[in-house]
């Protein structure tokens, strides 16, 4: 052998040992008999000179072996390459290894043996272990790889009695099979799933559960949520009985209301002008008070409401029906429409016609002129509609716009609760559109309403 191949070899030699140190890799060349002929062992148990002439069944006891023997003997069977994952579970935790085999030939041509390699990949499943979720993962053929300890708890299924195993030959009887049908669709199609299913006795709890498949197979996490359950219970039985009080005090204090305005009704012609003066007095507070009852009713609808409206809705009907809803209500009023209503359909409820309603009840009540003016205008664009009602009050200041629909502000001067525009910005909010209020030219208030488009009507 000439110096400069002694040289090479010993290079090669002097890096194999690197790669093998520094990916803490397990190397070894066994014979056909699988005795080892030359090993790099990462962990310092057993010591090299133990595992030379030995298998790896006469060195690890029971099912410890079966993998890696299974490995080289395939190998050299099938005279090609080999190569799968497999995990160890021992009374530490478990390992994750990756390896592979290939058959060594004599120089005859014929198999006289493997070299074998594995790397640990352990590391990647500790985090899994230091969880507080249940975990498990399989391979792409449904073998059990990982089965952490709070998967263990939960199952009464041992880690040592699955890993290595078929999920459904083992706990296939009992995986409800809405949960075997998400499993199996997460195998097909691959991604991630994210869902939570309820498990009765014995187990008796909610679970989070979340998939993420790979090349490899998949991982499962779950998670207890019996706790939050029970909890979303409880707000749930508490958002009913406040609404079921929110009602019904509404109801009596509204018949309450009315019975004091048909009696000031009934009193008014026995008064002279100055008790008359005081009685209507009582008879606007007492009007005021029953407005505030519905929109009271209508706040509660919103908060109660459980999902988000996205009703079609025909924008211009609503809108001509609240005008001259307000053109009654305000009859010293001029309320007028400027320009055609445009005729589409936007997101919205039978909620819709609250933002319209006050909305232009703001526009009257606080309106310091003798005779208040209120424009209604709208214009359609390419992905919404947007309403303008423009009034001649006393206008906003700057520094009170961005206020102005906080939930109790009120506007200058005002004797209301702040609680109509609070509802209105709330709707919208809803309805995925926007409000603004800007000045009026030459005074008052402009508020623009922006309602996302769903088609165009037809009518």
């Amino acid at each position: 052998m000439s110096e400069d191949l002694r040289r090479e070899l010993e290079r090669t030699e002097r890096f194999l040992n690197l790669v093998l140190e520094t990916g803490e890799m397990n190397g070894s060349k066994v014979d056909t008999n699988l005795r080892h002929t030359w090993v790099h062992n990462s962990s310092p148990e057993p010591p090299e000179e133990e595992i030379l002439g030995q298998t790896d069944e006469e060195l690890f006891p029971g099912e410890l072996s079966r993998p890696t023997t299974e490995l080289k003997r395939d190998a050299i069977e099938t005279k090609s390459r080999v190569e799968r994952e497999f995990t160890f579970v021992k009374p530490w935790g478990q390992n994750r290894y990756r390896a592979a085999a290939e058959p060594l030939y004599d120089t005859g041509g014929d198999v006289e043996g493997a070299m074998f390699a594995a790397i640990n990949l352990s590391d990647r499943y500790r985090f899994l272990e230091r969880t507080t979720d249940a975990v498990f993962t399989v391979d792409s053929e449904w073998v059990v790889t990982f089965w952490n300890e709070r998967m263990a708890d939960r199952t009464r299924i041992d880690a040592n009695e699955i890993v290595g195993e078929n999920y459904w030959d083992v706990v296939g009887e009992d995986v409800p099979s809405k949960l075997e049908a998400e499993y199996r669709d997460v195998m097909e199609t691959g991604g991630s799933r994210e869902f939570e299913h309820y498990f009765p006795e014995p187990m008796d709890m909610w679970v989070e559960i979340r998939v993420f498949a790979d090349d490899d197979g998949f991982t499962v996490l779950s998670r207890d949520i019996s706790e939050r359950k029970e909890y979303e219970k409880r707000l749930e039985r508490q958002r009913n009985t406040l609404e079921i009080l929110n009602q019904v005090l509404r109801h009596d204090i509204r018949n309450d209301l009315q019975l004091v305005i048909a009696y000031a009704e009934f009193v008014s012609d026995k008064l002279d002008d100055e008790g008359k003066a005081h009685l209507e007095t009582v008879r606007a507070r007492a009007n005021h008070a029953v407005e505030l009852t519905k929109t009271a009713g209508d706040i509660s609808k919103v908060l109660f409401s459980e999902a988000s409206a996205s009703e079609p809705v025909n924008f211009r009907s609503v809108l001509e029906r609240e005008l001259e809803d307000a053109r009654s209500s305000f009859p010293e009023s001029v309320i007028i429409s400027e320009g055609p209503l445009p005729s589409v359909t936007v997101r919205g409820d039978d909620m819709l016609e609250s933002v319209f309603r006050n909305l232009l009840k703001n526009a009257n009540q606080h309106n310091d002129k003798e005779i208040p003016n209120i424009t209604v205008s709208a214009e359609e664009r390419d992905e919404d509609v947007v309403v303008h009602i423009a009034d001649n009050g006393p206008g906003i200041p700057d520094g009170h716009k961005e206020n102005i629909f906080g939930k109790g502000e009120k506007g200058l001067g005002s004797n209301g609760t702040g609680m109509g525009l609070y509802l209105v910005q709330s709707l919208v909010d809803t309805y995925g559109g926007d409000i603004r209020v800007e000045d009026n030219d030459p005074e008052g208030s402009v508020f623009s309403v922006t309602l996302p488009k769903v088609t165009r009507s037809t009518a």
